[in-house]
């Protein structure tokens, strides 16, 4: 659960480096959603960059597992007496 938590901290920072406009800060978590809105609000005539996309795409993609393995046993329990919640 914790490598999850830190890969999804670890493909923020990726996409803080990438695009400063964005104003995410390193290590925070963020949702793919509000990447989205802040490109779009950045730089409306244009797309989110391949690469950039791929990073979103990841981050939903393991917010999904994450989410996914702390509803399974024994991953629940441990979920809840560690302290640990959906993302």
């Amino acid at each position: 659960m914790q490598r999850k938590l830190n890969a999804q901290r670890e493909i923020a920072s990726k996409l803080a480096l990438a695009h400063p406009e964005l104003n995410i800060i390193l290590g925070e978590m963020i949702e793919p959603e509000q990447v989205f809105s802040a490109w779009t609000k950045a730089h409306p005539d244009k797309s989110l960059p391949k690469k950039s996309q791929e990073l979103v795409r990841e981050l939903k993609i393991n917010r999904l597992q994450y989410n996914q393995l702390i509803k399974k046993a024994p991953y629940n329990w441990v979920a809840k007496i560690s302290g640990y919640s959906p993302i």
